[in-house]
């Protein structure tokens, strides 16, 4: 999951954090069966390629593409410049673009999809098979259903035992009100958020 996504849930469920571990599972449980039931229903109505979202996103690439120059330098790797004369390079082989993109997301840019349209393939086959719709589909092919009534729980004989366990005790925290906001993770990193008037950051309105 990467850090913009889970700072999404994390101001999704910031209210249902405050409530006790079972009130915050069984929300958690039902927005996730909302998704589900309609990611699934999108899915099935799909008829491209693509999921319809990565279709937009590969189309307006390659209005962007029509724009630029391409010139081969062996059998795998192509020069694509842009307007700016800004040249970038496309390698076919193992699917890298010097703007990063390409590699990053392993969705063709608009270097990349100029390159297919040079070589006269569609552009489709250079992303990965995750934006396919066919594995959108089977992403949430599974049904979540909503928890049944204590006591019509069928637990196995083996986990029976384990029922009786008490809580782990837990030390008291030092004085002040805890912290409501999420670590971030090592690794992690946030966009800087830019001002929509001078479009510049490190400032705020």
């Amino acid at each position: 999951m990467t850090s913009n996504n889970s700072e999404s849930l994390n101001v999704l469920f910031k209210r249902d954090q405050e409530l006790p571990i079972l009130a915050l599972i069984k929300n958690i449980r039902t927005k996730l069966q909302q998704w589900f039931h309609n990611r699934r229903r999108e899915s099935h109505n799909c008829t491209s390629m693509l999921d319809p979202a990565q279709e937009v996103k590969l189309f307006k690439a390659a209005e962007a593409a029509r724009k630029l120059n391409v010139e081969p330098l062996d059998e795998s790797c192509f020069s694509v410049e842009c307007a700016r004369h800004t040249a970038y390079m496309v390698d076919l082989s193992d699917g890298t673009c010097t703007c990063k993109q390409f590699q990053l997301e392993s969705f063709s840019c608009e270097h990349a999809v100029a390159v297919a349209m040079y070589r006269g393939f569609a552009a489709r086959t250079l992303c990965s098979p995750y934006y396919i719709a066919e594995n959108w589909k089977a992403a949430y092919v599974e049904t979540i259903f909503p928890l049944p009534n204590e006591v019509e729980w069928e637990v196995p004989d083996h986990i029976r035992p384990f029922n009786t366990l008490s809580p782990p005790l837990i030390e008291p925290h030092g004085s002040g009100r805890p912290s409501t906001s999420r670590i971030s993770s090592t690794g992690e990193f946030f966009r800087p958020r830019r001002w929509s008037r001078c479009k510049s950051v490190g400032h705020i309105r």
